[in-house]
């Protein structure tokens, strides 16, 4: 349906956007919400379940994929129905203080999983640029899972909310606001990444003693768990960077703001997944689960038990001695960060 809900926001008034845009729109979120939510759980369990990871880098890694399953299991089924009003011109569906509400927890939880990566870079350079073996401290780690949280919850309420109610009623204010909100919790986290992952890979180039403290066994450059952040700032670069310029261009179209939030929050259910794979000992854990669950159902079925593949049966195999010496090296490694 045609209505003033669904102009486009030219400068003619006389655009809508395409019921086919807000369907795809609706699918996209209801996608989101299902798989996002089972991939992060999948994550925060390989993450909790990990005894080579100290307790510190646990809760730093733990609260990135934390506000990315509140986004996915709370968030997306709202924002669906934001659309489905939109597609039958209801502007009540939802509610419009049930929209703020929700619209602000998703903001929070997206630049508080950014700043939560950021500082996760910022501990693994110093690890590697420290003379000595660095070991992250729980309260250091608790301090700073605290402050993102004060510091996104107040720029989300008092910056972002206050744009969302219409405090500020110059259009031009509205304009310089906006802009600084995104630019500082969108663009400085990941150019800070982006920054840090930059200097450590170029400090373990250049020192292999160093490097050879804070590698697994699996990797010449960098550990599992880093390697696994890195997979995660790479989707937020690709999904994240196009929508925080979107957010900085002054009143764009309503069309391209559902194009632009249906790419950005594809890495709510990419970034679980990309560190999963490339962290092999998640992987590893993950797919020995599937494939238990996969012979049980084939069992229930009444047929014959499908023979293990090899990786599978290498992982179960491995003697106990050597999985305590690959165990002692992973925990060496991780601990040291």
């Amino acid at each position: 349906m045609n209505c003033s809900i669904n102009i486009d926001y030219y400068t003619d008034n006389s655009t809508y956007v395409a019921q086919s845009l807000f369907v795809y729109g609706v699918v996209h979120n209801y996608i989101v919400f299902f798989l996002g939510t089972f991939a992060n759980s999948v994550v925060l369990w390989c993450i909790s379940r990990c005894t080579k990871t100290n307790m510190a880098m646990k809760l730093l890694m733990m609260s990135v994929f934390a506000s990315l399953l509140v986004i996915c299991l709370i968030t997306r089924p709202v924002m669906a129905e934001r659309l489905i009003g939109n597609l039958y011109c209801d502007p009540t569906r939802p509610d419009m203080k049930v929209l703020l509400a929700f619209a602000l927890l998703y903001s929070f939880c997206a630049q508080f999983e950014l700043a939560a990566i950021a500082v996760v870079a910022v501990c693994r350079t110093a690890a590697v640029w420290a003379s000595n073996a660095y070991v992250l401290r729980l309260r250091v780690a608790v301090g700073a899972v605290v402050g993102i949280f004060i510091y996104s919850f107040l720029t989300a309420v008092f910056l972002l909310g206050a744009l969302m109610v219409g405090y500020f009623k110059d259009p031009a204010t509205e304009d310089v606001i906006n802009g600084v909100y995104f630019f500082l919790n969108t663009l400085v986290p990941i150019a800070t990444t982006m920054s840090c992952y930059v200097a450590m890979i170029i400090a373990m180039r250049r020192n292999g003693r160093r490097m050879a403290k804070v590698q697994s066994s699996h990797s010449r450059i960098v550990n599992n768990a880093t390697r696994g952040m890195i997979a995660v700032f790479a989707s937020n670069l690709l999904f994240g960077v196009p929508h925080s310029v979107y957010h900085m261009l002054p009143r764009p179209p309503q069309s391209y703001g559902i194009i632009f939030h249906v790419l950005f929050s594809t890495h709510f259910v990419v970034d679980p997944i990309v560190f999963m794979y490339f962290n092999h000992s998640y992987r590893r854990r993950v797919g020995e689960r599937l494939w238990a669950a996969w012979v049980w159902a084939v069992g229930m079925c009444g047929a014959p038990t499908p023979k293990t593949p090899t990786p599978l049966t290498a992982s179960t195999t491995t003697s106990s001695g050597g999985k305590d010496t690959l165990h002692r090296q992973h925990q060496h490694a991780e601990q040291n960060v």
